[in-house]
């Protein structure tokens, strides 16, 4: 696992984003090059509230932020372990 980051997450078509703090697994931080981004993500969400995990466990459409690069990423959700797997739009 890569140290706790934050990532933000979009449910919904929402404007703006939400920060949630992540860990990712791997042993490598991710790239700070849009080309250079994976395929597929993966991790899970750190110190998530009962209220945050029904929320995303209920949204029709979840879009993810990892860093700076902006590369968008759909994620589907497992609410009972907290994870999320994450691919490149």
């Amino acid at each position: 696992m890569i140290a706790v980051q934050d990532a933000k997450i979009f449910l919904n078509n929402a404007l703006r984003p939400t920060q949630m703090p992540i860990e990712l697994d791997g042993e490598a931080p991710l790239p700070n090059v849009i080309r250079e981004m994976p395929d597929q993500i993966t991790g899970q969400f750190v110190g998530l509230e009962p209220a945050a995990n029904q929320e995303i466990a209920a949204a029709w459409k979840r879009v993810m932020i990892f860093n700076a690069t902006d590369v968008l990423y759909t994620f589907t959700f497992d609410s009972a372990a907290g994870r999320f797997a994450a691919r490149k739009r």
